[in-house]
């Protein structure tokens, strides 16, 4: 069973400056100078060893594309772990377009590691994009698709590797530097595993600003490139924040409207940068944070009653959070694992650091 996509849309923007940035102390530059040497030199070991099926993966803005094929016509899809279900733009493939067999959305010889014979995909249109590096996006790969195999994301090396239940061990995972993070509830490889029939099959974890919990899904399909390290959160994260006393500043300049699923009504959003050194972490099974940084932007989601019926993390009545597509990126290399509803994060306990992570 699927479940079309609730996940919200994102549209760049133009940032303005902000003035001075933060000072950072001079001699932890240098320090994290050695750690990146020592993380860099193990690339090439790290991808050679690693257990799984091997495709080329680009990074456009930040996004996870791969070459895949439907109907012999080949086209750049998203990796997107925020949608799920499958979309496909049938104009926009490298030579030639697929045709439809049957109902419309069906497609024959579906070829993603292997054909997946007829599938079902929801046409789309993504003719507006820009900045991809000079690809068009073809379609979406969601979570019915992704939820049924491990995939490894190495954006260092541009990879993805595809693992199936077993081949890739936790024990290889931790000792090769990965940390992981819980998913439990939020994403597995079966429907029944989630825990309610309205969660949708989304990597959902714990992260952490200040002392506030909230569950963030994970989105490689948000271009965060002009707001790096951009946290969408709703209204129950937001006034949580604000009773434990963090000082959210509004940045006017920021603030941008979304389109919403119903006709003539948008959804004011409202960007703020922390004006201290409050930290946000995402949080692994253990407690300790897999990835720390003091320089991000908040989104405030908080969308009028008349579109609760939209979905996303907006309608959410518990703290929620969504988060842009640098922080994978500047994780390196992440393994989703719907098997066992984790998350690994490689280079665990690192620090991200005017934008870049050591």
């Amino acid at each position: 069973m699927t479940a079309i996509p609730l996940n919200d849309i994102h549209f760049k923007i133009t940032k303005s400056d902000f003035g001075s940035a933060r000072q950072k102390p001079h001699f932890f530059k240098k320090a994290i100078a050695f750690l990146v040497l020592c993380l860099s030199s193990n690339a090439y070991i790290f991808a050679q060893s690693y257990v799984g099926e091997e495709k080329t993966l680009l990074i456009k803005s930040q996004m996870p594309y791969v070459a895949l094929s439907v109907d012999g016509h080949q086209g750049y899809f998203l990796i997107d772990y925020a949608a799920t279900l499958s979309t496909i733009d049938t104009s926009a493939f490298t030579k030639g377009s697929p045709a439809p067999i049957g109902p419309s959305t069906n497609f024959n010889n579906f070829d993603f590691y292997g054909s997946w014979g007829k599938v079902t995909l929801i046409h789309a249109d993504y003719s507006h994009l820009q900045g991809l590096g000079g690809i068009k996006q073809a379609g979406i790969i969601g979570t019915d698709f992704l939820s049924l195999n491990a995939y490894l994301l190495d954006y260092e090396n541009g990879k993805i590797y595809r693992s199936k239940e077993g081949e890739c061990t936790e024990s290889w995972l931790a000792t090769h530097g990965f940390k992981p993070a819980s998913s439990a509830g939020y994403f597995a490889d079966q429907i029944s595993k989630l825990q309610d029939n309205c969660t949708s099959n989304v990597p959902t974890i714990p992260v952490r600003i200040g002392k506030t919990m909230a569950m963030a899904q994970i989105d490689p399909g948000f271009d965060d490139g002009i707001y790096p390290h951009s946290v969408n959160i709703n209204k129950a994260f937001f006034d949580v924040l604000e009773a434990s006393g963090v000082f959210m500043q509004e940045l006017p300049e920021a603030n941008f409207t979304l389109s919403t699923c119903v006709e003539g009504i948008t959804e004011k959003v409202k960007a703020f940068q922390i004006a201290d050194d409050t930290k946000f972490e995402i949080i692994g099974m253990d407690g300790s944070p897999v990835m720390i940084t003091s320089d991000f932007y908040i989104f405030l989601k908080n969308p009028p009653n008349a579109i609760q019926s939209c979905g996303g993390i907006g309608t959410w009545k518990i703290p929620a959070a969504q988060l842009g597509a640098s922080f994978l990126a500047s994780a390196k290399q992440v393994f989703f694992d719907p098997f066992h509803s984790k998350v690994w994060f490689r280079n665990h306990d690192q620090i991200i650091y005017e934008n870049k992570a050591y």
